[in-house]
């Protein structure tokens, strides 16, 4: 059940083909997503600058003046986010502007409709984006901290954690079972940025597998099947071949994912498939199954697992193992209130761009520190030993130490150790010691 609460919940998605934005306020039953036009829930890739300085959304297309003058835009910046995901150089009218700065006024422009909600609420955002790197999820942060939102009201992800997060909010008998997508996708390359193209595209078919077996439950999902679709599997067919070799080329991918599996719900995420080619293979996939097509499941998903984070519904027993995600407990022993206890330090199952723990602690004459890591899955522990040469000899309890724990991938995670001294008694030597704990 959702909580009242006067708190908006964005679930922003970001392609180089289209952006998309779903919120959640406490004045809409459901998650809402916005659109400039009622059947068409995308917002247009471009921004402009207008005279008077304000930025707003631009299709690419030149400005229609209805008979009347009208002044001149300082900027016009096309395919905003394909830009930044390609890491070009963002430029107009001789200005050069950062990734995160345009981004910003971008994000801005496309929620400007719910202004009115945002008087007074606590702003919580989740972008979800195909392919999350550490540039670019730095770069998606940095804009949302220009957009006024706290730090930890922040939250990134990619599309199959969208995917799993849509799946699980919707009614329960739908995902008991295996729940798999299928989506056309387009990578770009360099030499070959035109939108248009086929080039680099392909029909995924990806499946969600929840084993209830062990608790908490694991949730996967997995790549099964991947047809290219490009001009070169065309081979210069006609408009009528190419459809009927398509609808083949699709049915044998659907009968890859199906193989040996019980699905009972599949999702096709976008306008790519339709049966004016796809006629056989829709048919096989509607059998004793169900399916449904849509444009939003990513923003939708990412709006969910923002508002799960926030509190608004409750979180399930499930641990989600998606490829950013940490698959295991790390920790210390520490003697806490006069008892020893384990600290946990990184808890499995977050991604791991989310992970900034930082903690203080009064060694008892040790020169290390042991790190431990559990795998959530059965496992023996492993301990991992840091040393701390150089660290000043001081009485027992008498050095306080700060420690930093972040990851740089999801196999990688960081260690920083500080020396803080001991109040007015020992000051810092000014020593620090840093880790790397590959798993």
């Amino acid at each position: 059940m959702i909580q009242a609460t006067n708190e908006l919940i964005l679930g922003i998605d970001l392609n180089s083909d289209y952006v998309q934005v779903t919120y959640w306020h406490q004045s809409v039953r459901e998650p809402m997503t916005l659109g400039q036009e009622e059947d068409v829930k995308h917002f247009p890739k471009g921004l402009r600058q207008d005279a008077n300085g304000i930025w707003r959304l631009w299709d690419g297309l030149p400005k229609s003046t209805g008979g009347q003058e009208t002044e001149e835009d300082l900027h016009q910046i096309s395919d905003v986010f394909g830009k930044i995901e390609r890491d070009e150089a963002i430029s107009s009218a001789d200005t050069v502007f950062a990734p995160e700065e345009i981004l910003a006024f971008y994000l801005k422009a496309c929620v400007a409709d719910l202004r009115l909600l945002t008087e007074n609420a606590s702003i919580q955002a989740m972008v979800t984006v195909r392919h999350l790197t550490e540039r670019l999820n730095q770069v998606i942060v940095d804009a949302l901290l220009r957009c006024g939102i706290d730090r930890k009201h922040i939250y990134v992800q990619d599309y199959l954690s969208s995917f799993y997060y849509y799946t699980i909010n919707q009614k329960k008998e739908l995902w008991m079972q295996d729940v798999a997508l299928l989506t056309y996708e387009k990578e770009e390359s360099a030499g070959s940025l035109d939108s248009g193209a086929e080039q680099d595209a392909s029909i995924a078919g990806y499946v969600l597998h929840i084993d209830h077996s062990t608790k908490p439950a694991i949730a996967q999902v997995d790549l099964i099947a991947r047809q290219p679709m490009t001009d070169k599997v065309r081979a210069g067919r006609s408009d009528e071949d190419w459809n009927r070799e398509k609808d083949r080329l699709f049915f044998e991918l659907l009968k890859k994912v199906f193989e040996r599996r019980t699905v009972s719900v599949s999702y096709l995420m976008g306008d790519y498939f339709n049966k004016s080619w796809a006629v056989r293979s829709i048919q096989f996939l509607c059998t004793r199954r169900r399916a449904y097509q849509g444009m939003n499941l990513y923003s939708k998903g990412a709006c969910f697992a923002a508002m799960e984070r926030a509190g608004l519904i409750p979180s399930r027993e499930i641990i989600f193992g998606g490829r950013d995600m940490i698959d295991r407990n790390i920790g210390m022993e520490m003697c806490i209130r006069g008892k020893e206890n384990y600290y946990p330090l990184v808890n499995a199952g977050v991604n791991w761009y989310e992970v900034h723990h930082v903690c203080e602690f009064i060694p008892r004459g040790e020169r290390e520190i042991r790190v431990i890591s559990r795998p959530m899955t059965p496992g023996d522990p492993t301990v991992h030993t840091m040393r701390l040469p150089g660290l000043p000899k001081r009485p027992d309890r008498a050095t306080r130490l700060r420690m930093t724990v972040y990851f740089s991938s999801p196999s990688c995670c960081c260690i920083d150790v500080e020396d803080l001294g001991f109040g007015g008694l020992h000051r810092s030597s000014g020593q620090s010691w840093s880790r790397e704990i590959h798993f």
